[in-house]
């Protein structure tokens, strides 16, 4: 009896601590479960709210469940990144004329790219047989049709619209930016698309700059991007700027293209957009100057070739025209990009604007004076100073303050070495005498400089240093551009 109590006491305690272990694993199953059951909800709603955070970054997300099929499981977050711009994004608007056409045509066959560029010339009235077989390097042409509105205002005051309201309908679903320009602008595509590619094609901008003259900016607005040097208007900016087209005509009834377009987007909160590349030139005469010491950014339109002096002596604008455009079909992103470096023995001073010019200046001047443009040209109109919206320096007859100038010549690229040589030549003869300063020496021997780069050019990593040699003690002058030092002084 004893013995059989004992063990139904000792079954009893193995019985007891059985349900105790069997109740832990339960309690301890049961807690997993519990545990990644609250992990995967949290997760699942973190997600969803990362998503709603990061939606304008375009981060896309599917959690779609369905009961009768499993989710896939390649993964629960997309990532979509928006392609970069490209020139098949962009359409042109160039409001032209039948009465100009015939000249101007060559300032935008030069950079337009047929069956590549997208956009019209549009004209006031249908072509005449001058200008027929319209050529296939032309953009092809579009004649503005009237319509309600034309009939309510006056057809050239409102021609722009004209023309952006029918861009619009003909445009593509991937048109991401509008370009205006006049019949006479000349751009530098591969520049243009770099630039644009930086802001957010949906959301609202308008971009563009003012002019270099302070007398337009100031009888227009120094907030009004101009048409000659071209502006771009994002594609949401085109419909909110459509949807308000009557009404805005009839608030500025009379007020032309580039200024009833500035009012109508201030009104409507979308603010212009400096980008120093896009060039009205609102001057007279000589540009060499400005060309020669441009502002270190790229180089995305010229404008006014009919008023100002060919870029290149001895030839006329078309010719100059065609003659820029060699170096661009290169590297677009070098054009006008100022260089400058010193050859100490001589006491020289050497500004390259790569692919335009060459100056060599026998004194030695720092960066920040060399980068101020010579006052070559002369203002859009009389009026008192200040002229332009930069600073100059006065052309003078002191020879240690004038440079000897040397122009684009020729160029060639060897693309096994990524290297591009660029030769400039004296093209007419200074009057000036050498400097006579002590330890200066005289640069009238130098007929030739040759510039030696690197293929591609990087913007974004700051200015260029150079280096100068002579070539076999001849008549060339050798400029090998290079990377800066760290912390080097150009001076």
């Amino acid at each position: 009896m004893a013995f059989g109590n004992f063990n139904n006491t000792k079954l009893s305690h193995i019985s007891h601590n059985l349900s105790l272990s069997t109740l832990w694993k339960s309690l301890s199953v049961s807690g997993a479960l519990l545990f990644l059951l609250y992990t995967f909800a949290f997760n699942h709603h973190h997600q969803m709210i990362t998503h709603k955070l990061f939606a304008p970054l375009d981060l896309g997300f599917s959690s779609s469940f369905s009961s009768t099929s499993e989710k896939p499981a390649s993964s629960s977050l997309q990532i979509t990144r928006e392609s970069p711009t490209k020139l098949s994004h962009l359409f042109f608007v160039i409001v032209g004329s039948t009465k100009t056409w015939r000249y101007r045509r060559g300032y935008i066959e030069p950079w337009w790219r047929p069956n590549i560029t997208k956009g019209f010339v549009f004209l006031e009235r249908p072509p005449g047989r001058d200008l027929l077989p319209w050529p296939n390097q032309s953009p092809p042409f579009s004649v503005n049709k009237d319509s309600s509105i034309t009939n309510q205002f006056k057809t050239h005051q409102i021609r722009l619209f004209q023309s952006l309201h029918e861009s619009f309908k003909k445009a593509s679903k991937d048109t991401r930016w509008f370009v205006i320009a006049d019949d006479d602008t000349l751009f530098f595509l591969d520049n243009l698309v770099e630039a644009l590619d930086r802001y957010d094609h949906k959301k609202h901008y308008y971009i563009g700059m003012n002019s270099e003259n302070v007398w337009s900016n100031a009888v227009f607005s120094f907030d009004m991007g101009y048409g000659g040097g071209g502006y771009a208007l994002s594609y949401p900016t085109v419909v909110t700027l459509l949807n308000k087209m009557e009404e805005c005509i009839r608030r500025y009834l009379g007020f032309y293209s580039d200024l009833l377009s500035f009012r109508c987007l201030a009104d409507l909160g979308i603010d212009l957009t400096l980008e120093k590349g896009m060039h009205q030139i609102d001057l007279h005469g000589d540009v060499s100057g400005l060309l020669s010491a441009h502002p270190q950014c790229p180089l995305i339109s010229l404008h006014h070739f009919d008023v100002i002096d060919p870029i290149f002596p001895g030839m006329n604008r078309q010719q100059s025209v065609n003659h820029l455009m060699k170096t661009a079909k290169t590297d677009q992103s070098r054009v006008l990009q100022q260089t400058i470096c010193y050859q100490r023995g001589n006491n020289w001073s050497v500004s390259v604007s790569w692919g335009y010019s060459v100056h060599i200046y026998q004194s030695i001047f720092p960066r920040n004076h060399l980068k101020r443009p010579l006052e070559t040209f002369r203002p859009w109109k009389n009026v008192r100073t200040p002229s332009y919206t930069f600073n100059t320096r006065r052309v003078t007859n002191d020879p240690c303050e004038m440079p000897r100038q040397f122009f684009f010549d020729s160029v060639v690229e060897d693309k096994n070495q990524s290297m591009v040589t660029t030769s400039y030549k004296m093209k007419m003869a200074r009057s000036l005498p050498p400097c006579l300063l002590n330890g200066n020496h005289s640069a009238r021997n130098i007929s030739q400089v040759r510039v030696i780069a690197a293929t591609i050019h990087k913007m974004g990593e700051g200015i260029e240093c150079c280096n100068v040699q002579y070539v076999n003690s001849t008549e060339i002058l050798e400029v090998k551009i290079r990377a800066c030092h760290k912390d080097e002084v150009l001076a």
